[in-house]
């Protein structure tokens, strides 16, 4: 692939990033960044073993403790033993954990909830940020 064709792609990428708001600290406009806003919604409502979590995350354990325990302390997560076997942890979310993950889950706030902070310029079709109001 032509070296411009590849800097045409990276600057795409680094545009819908920055625009979606994805390495953001407030990913659609909750408190957490995105890593612990999926890590919340990866361990769903019935909870999940921290192994399974790091695997299907393909996360390491040193940055996957890191997102538990900020998460724990936001009081969003709790983590205990397992009642089958107390060597496997298993990370659950508390009544506020909960409450946070079905905020990822509303259809306010889906990818077309970030759109409305983008207003389509009719000239060029090209996208642009627009003044936050009570609709954004």
């Amino acid at each position: 692939m032509p070296e411009a064709m590849i800097e045409q792609v990276r600057r795409f990428n680094r545009t819908v990033t920055e625009r979606v708001g994805a390495l953001n600290d407030h990913f659609l406009d909750l408190e957490r960044p995105l890593g612990e806003a999926r890590l919340l919604w990866e361990i769903g409502l019935d909870g999940r073993e921290v192994r399974l979590l790091r695997s299907r995350l393909g996360l390491d354990s040193g940055y996957l403790s890191r997102l538990l325990r900020s998460l724990e302390a936001a009081g969003l997560v709790e983590r205990a033993a397992s009642g089958s076997d107390r060597r496997i942890r298993v990370a659950r979310l508390t009544a506020a954990g909960r409450a946070e993950r079905a905020l990822t889950s509303a259809p306010t706030s889906s990818p077309a909830r970030c759109s409305r902070r983008w207003a389509h310029r009719s000239s060029g079709g090209w996208w642009r940020p627009c003044a936050r109001s009570s609709a954004c």
